[in-house]
């Protein structure tokens, strides 16, 4: 399904529902193999996971964090409790595979957001939020975690 496309997207890169999907899903991955037990997110890859949502406003800002504290929050405490058993890997599996659902769910819907936000405020010249997610997984893609 193509969806519309404003005068500021790459026209190199055609724009459906199954790109972003899979944006979403390899930033997603990027973003979950990012935490740890031991390390939390820095401030900046906080900053650039709150970006990529384009919230559009300070309140909208203070949501996302708020949304991202939370989804670090459960995948840290799995992470912590992993004692190596085969029942705690199963855990850790399962937590980092919701982890990265629910991280593509809040990447997928800061596209839209995005579009939204430069029509807006922008007059539609603001960055493109697909874009940006794919410049965000070209970026990450080869760094460990």
């Amino acid at each position: 399904m193509k969806q519309t496309r404003d005068e500021n997207t790459d026209a190199a890169h055609p724009l459906d529902a199954g790109s972003d999907e899979e944006l979403a899903v390899m930033a997603a991955e990027l973003v979950t193999s990012w935490v740890s037990a031991s390390t939390p997110l820095t401030e900046s890859q906080g900053w650039t996971i709150v970006g990529l949502q384009h919230m559009g406003s300070g309140q909208g800002e203070m949501y996302a964090w708020g949304k991202l504290g939370t989804w670090e929050q459960q995948l840290t405490a799995v992470l912590a409790a992993d004692d190596g058993s085969e029942e705690s890997r199963r855990r850790v599996r399962e937590a980092k595979r919701a982890a990265t659902s629910e991280m593509r769910a809040m990447l997928l819907a800061g596209i839209p957001s995005g579009e939204r936000t430069n029509r807006i405020w922008r007059n539609g010249l603001g960055p493109d939020p697909r874009e940006q997610l794919r410049r965000f997984v070209e970026d990450h893609a080869g760094q460990g975690a």
